[in-house]
């Protein structure tokens, strides 16, 4: 099998994960992984998806471009190599953080989280509110083994102090399903 990463984004409106889709389908592609989502006006997807070895990549590419003309979508197919067998740790832990918008948040706090080795998994970001806009961020992260979430806590908390926000780190197990 034949691996590839797959961006899409373009103006939302209905039909570009079914156009995408059905692309793939047609080349008998696997999609492995993905996320899609709306971002302001803009849809974004990227995905992993697999394809086998017997089909020509240069024809699931005409397909694309036939989605990307119709919907004025940008793709990009990027081919990846066989998949390892070294697998990234799934999130152990849930960073929320909340407050006033400012330039660096993202930054300071991922730099944090670098500094400490611990890997982000997922990120989201919004602005809340019309009148009085509140900045959301809620970061899924692996933690590395030895590290104290005591020590991270109150490094955090120490940053939010800094950024004038609020930031606070659960374990997975502590959020309950929708």
């Amino acid at each position: 099998m034949k691996r590839f990463a797959l961006t899409a984004i373009g103006r939302d409106k209905p039909g570009i994960v079914a156009a995408v889709a059905e692309a793939l389908y047609r080349h008998d592609c696997n999609i492995e992984d993905s996320s899609m989502t709306i971002l302001e006006d803009e849809f974004a997807i990227i995905l992993v998806m697999s394809m086998p070895d017997g089909k020509a990549k240069r024809l699931l590419t005409k397909d694309l471009k036939k989605a990307e003309k119709a919907l004025d979508l940008s793709i990009h197919l990027k081919e990846l190599p066989e998949k390892g067998t070294a697998k990234s740790l799934p999130g152990s832990h849930i960073i929320t953080l909340h407050g006033a918008d400012s330039p660096g948040i993202i930054y300071r706090t991922a730099d944090l989280l670098a500094r400490l080795k611990i890997n982000i998994t997922d990120l989201e970001t919004k602005v809340i509110g019309e009148e009085h806009k509140a900045y959301m961020m809620i970061i899924e992260v692996s933690m590395p083994p030895g590290l104290a979430v005591d020590e991270v806590e109150e490094r955090l908390r120490e940053l939010g102090k800094t950024l004038g926000v609020t930031i606070r780190i659960k374990p997975v197990e502590a959020f309950e399903p929708l």
